[in-house]
């Protein structure tokens, strides 16, 4: 009993560790982007309170200006004065480069993890040994590839492209059908 305790123990950090491993890896390779870096904090009113305290307002956004600043994936903001009376406005395109800069980490996170969980499901599938600790620990690289592999698809799943996803999906079934029939045949 206790012994399957231990090997069980050491499947499961093995393969929790591993998974952690390419996420650090993922982080080392390339930052995760931060708001705060393409987006300053502003600290105002709300557009309809400033209407309570009667402003005079410099100028108002015209129909053209507002439909230019949404084609480019932005949104009107307005700068305050300190009685909360917007003064000025700009057309603010930080949170769609926030965005952009996002699926992108995404995307070189969906592949390095993708790649090193596959490797790791290879080196867990083929390498063998005679002492049983060092199975455990092969046990363990391969469902950390495993867990590898699933969590970068979620991560980057929404991204992914409509006609992409099914293939992605597919590919990793038929990795994990794989993988039963290959372990079924060792035993």
């Amino acid at each position: 009993m206790l012994s399957k305790v231990k090997k069980y123990s050491i499947i499961i950090i093995i393969a929790i560790l591993f998974t952690l491993f390419c996420f650090s890896v993922v982080d080392v390779i390339v930052e995760e982007p931060d708001y705060n870096d393409f987006c300053e904090p502003k600290y105002g009113y709300v557009r309809p309170l400033a209407e309570k305290l009667n402003c005079s307002y410099a100028k108002e956004p015209s129909e053209a200006e507002m439909e230019d600043c949404r084609k480019r994936g932005g949104e009107i903001s307005y700068n305050y004065n300190e009685e909360g009376c917007p003064v000025t406005y700009e057309c603010e395109t930080c949170h769609k480069e926030h965005e952009e800069a996002g699926r992108q980490y995404r995307l070189i996170g969906f592949i390095v993890t993708s790649i090193m969980g596959v490797l790791a499901i290879i080196i867990g599938m083929y390498a063998t040994s005679k002492k049983d600790v060092i199975e455990w620990l092969f046990s363990g690289l391969l469902i950390g590839g495993i867990l590898s592999v699933f969590f970068g698809t979620v991560s980057y799943f929404r991204d992914m492209g409509r006609y992409v996803k099914p293939f992605v999906l597919l590919g990793e079934i038929v990795l994990i059908i794989w993988i039963a029939v290959k372990t079924s045949r060792k035993k």
